[in-house]
């Protein structure tokens, strides 16, 4: 039995286990990640690699410093004057959170920018009365959107600029990416807030940042943690040097602690270790991926489909999904990693330019939307709502096809064979 069938046969058995739950999603992620290390797939050591990792350190940070907005009492007051100019109505909610997120997403981490907005719309949820959960879901969707709108806005673009320059060709621009960022962004929120919200239901599930018993509003305290939220987001906008993300979330959390705006105990009830397990966890599945040769197997396939003098249109569908299929069962970076190399070999054989053949791998790399395990912020989603693998299922393959309507349509004009 090859090593890519057995990736596949774990793959499949995980994704069964996600979808009835028969035991916590949280034990069959680890215990996929074990089984794959004791089938040959990743070494031993790498089994909890994924939780030695700067995602998990500014997950935890971030949650310290969104959560001590509940403490303060300030997300009270911010909940009860966004619900003044929303309505307590969930589809204004979702429209405001998801507009506000892909703006954010466009300059700063996503992951950065959902754990900041969490708070805040986990507050206006709870004071127009209902559960956060598909306003939760909705801030990861535009933090994906908003991740197409520049070079910088997901790592995974940036990722597939710095291969394109390794391999001697001129990388996209900065804004290069954005016209299909705007398609993106303009059709998937309008899909999101009108249809995909309503193929999920509301969990009821309110995460743990935001388990407080209700506190009086206390000005000291709320105007430390709104400095300090904004501090740390403004540092990983900026990019400063010497100052990772990982490091401004942390240091944001001991600001938090060491001004005595949470306790030691507080802050470690605000952190959601379901969630940080999950992301952990997510790290050696896509590695058993990798390793499995799964790529190259879809980049032979990709061949024989389109023969020696295939259309554009062709190009781009097949490329296409090929690269989105692969990413929802591994992360995206090593898609892109993966397939970048692929696609531009694929151009130079079939004689077309290889710069919309990239822009297609960039683009469906990062349509990581269909599974819990797509992405980390996937991951991190599921600890926020407690949707399960066929939640994500339904809202996001539409997704995945929205993406690919925009692609077609715009590659031509942008980025012409």
């Amino acid at each position: 039995m090859t090593t890519m069938t057995i990736a596949l046969i774990i793959l499949a058995v995980t994704i069964v286990l996600f979808i009835f739950e028969p035991i916590p999603i949280v034990i069959t992620a680890i215990g996929a990640s074990i089984v794959y290390a004791y089938t040959g797939l990743i070494d031993i050591k790498d089994i909890f690699s994924g939780y030695n990792s700067n995602v998990i350190v500014l997950l935890a940070g971030m949650m310290v410093v969104g959560s001590s907005l509940f403490h303060s009492g300030i997300t009270d007051i911010i909940g009860e004057k966004m619900v003044k100019i929303t309505g307590k109505n969930e589809r204004n909610i979702i429209l405001v959170a998801m507009v506000v997120t892909f703006s954010l997403s466009s300059i700063c981490s996503n992951i950065g920018v959902m754990t900041a907005m969490a708070p805040l719309v986990t507050a206006m949820c709870l004071a127009a009365g209902f559960g956060p959960s598909r306003s939760l879901m909705a801030v990861l969707f535009g933090a994906q959107f908003g991740g197409f709108l520049t070079l910088v806005g997901v790592g995974s673009n940036a990722a597939a600029a710095n291969v394109m320059s390794e391999l001697g060709y001129t990388p996209f621009g900065f804004f290069g990416i954005t016209p299909f960022g705007i398609g993106i962004c303009i059709l998937g929120t309008l899909y999101f807030t009108f249809i995909g919200s309503k193929l999920i239901p509301d969990t009821g599930y309110v995460p743990e940042f935001a388990k407080v018993e209700k506190k009086s509003f206390d000005k000291h305290k709320a105007t430390i943690s709104v400095c300090t939220m904004l501090v740390v987001l403004a540092v990983i906008a900026v990019g400063v040097k010497g100052v990772p993300m990982h490091i401004a979330a942390v240091v944001g959390a001991l600001v938090i602690v060491g001004t005595r705006c949470m306790t030691v105990q507080e802050s470690i009830r605000a952190i959601d270790w379901n969630c940080l397990i999950l992301v952990g966890a997510l790290t050696a599945i896509s590695s058993g991926m990798k390793n499995s040769g799964a790529g190259d197997a879809v980049a032979s396939l990709i061949l024989d489909i389109l023969g020696s003098n295939p259309s554009p249109f062709m190009v781009t569908t097949v490329i296409f999904f090929a690269t989105a299929t692969l990413t929802q069962v591994m992360s995206n970076i090593p898609t892109i990693l993966i397939f970048l190399p692929i696609g531009f070999s694929i151009a130079e054989t079939i004689g077309v330019s290889p710069y919309p053949v990239a822009m297609v791998i960039t683009l469906a790399g990062a349509a990581s939307y269909a599974t819990p395990f797509a992405a980390p912020q996937n991951m991190m989603t599921v600890g926020w709502t407690r949707y399960s693998f066929m939640d994500y299922v339904k809202v996001g393959l539409p997704t995945v096809f929205l993406t690919y309507l925009v692609v077609v349509a715009l590659i031509p004009i942008f980025f012409p064979y």
